[in-house]
């Protein structure tokens, strides 16, 4: 039988959780107020966003050290105030043409806003590399973690980063649950797991050993990223991963083959 042929895999056991990637964005600017407005009205109350941080040590919501893919302006933001940041728009031209030109960069400090005012919500905060370099943990994640106190959310955010040290120190400083995005899979990395024991283990899908045996074990949670059409999803949900990243987090929540619910059982 062709793979074409072949009748699409069932869902078996509880639904994924549904993570919006950067919010809803495979439809809207990524990483803005937009992006996570619309990925809660389609259902999404877990997501996950990006924090770089500005000159003057302003948490905003993007991903890039460069402000040219989502403001089209050649400049690093880590070496731009946050008032011109605030000022700039966060159209993403390139995907979206003129269709968001009126849409802002987010500073952390609004999405904490708006994250008080969804109570029901799950942030995955990622802290960047490229700010970690310029500013050091100790000073990025407490600007962070500053803001995520006077917004009384610490029930809402999960710190997770590329970087072990990122967990450790926040561990340190906060009461936060903590997610290890793996940089590879290899003997290294799952001895590092196995140390730092992260509530959280994200990963690439392209990354992940096709046999289920090879899958580390742990007190960990998996997440992987990202999935963006259901048969894809079933099929790792399938192999028991329960937390999946995804982009197209509308089509994802309202696809019947994924038995999608508002509340989800942790």
């Amino acid at each position: 039988m062709n793979d074409s042929n072949k009748p699409a895999e069932e869902l078996q056991g509880l639904p994924p959780v549904l993570i919006a990637h950067r919010g809803y964005s495979g439809r809207y600017p990524e990483n803005t107020l937009l992006a996570y407005e619309a990925a809660y009205q389609h259902g999404a109350r877990f997501m996950e966003c990006d924090i770089q941080m500005s000159h003057d040590r302003v948490p905003f919501v993007h991903h890039d050290a460069s402000l040219r893919r989502m403001g089209g302006v050649d400049a690093d933001i880590r070496d731009t105030k946050a008032k011109v940041i605030k000022s700039m728009s966060a159209a993403y031209s390139a995907r979206f043409d003129s269709e968001f030109l009126d849409n802002k960069f987010t500073t952390f400090r609004k999405l904490c806003k708006w994250l008080k005012c969804h109570s029901d919500v799950t942030m995955y905060v990622e802290i960047k590399q490229e700010s970690i370099d310029r500013f050091g943990i100790p000073v990025f994640l407490d600007e962070v973690y500053r803001r995520i106190l006077k917004a009384d959310i610490e029930n809402q955010c999960v710190i997770i980063s590329f970087n072990p040290e990122v967990i450790e120190y926040t561990r340190k400083i906060s009461p936060l649950q903590g997610g290890w995005v793996l940089p590879a899979w290899n003997e290294f990395t799952q001895t590092t797991a196995a140390q730092l024991k992260p509530e959280y283990l994200f990963s690439s899908v392209d990354i992940i050993p096709k046999d289920n045996d090879q899958i580390w074990q742990g007190a960990w949670q998996w997440a992987l990223y990202n999935l963006d059409d259901a048969p894809s999803a079933i099929k790792m949900a399938n192999r028991g991963f329960r937390y999946l990243e995804t982009n197209q987090i509308g089509d994802l929540m309202s696809d019947p083959s994924l038995k999608q619910q508002f509340d989800y059982e942790n």
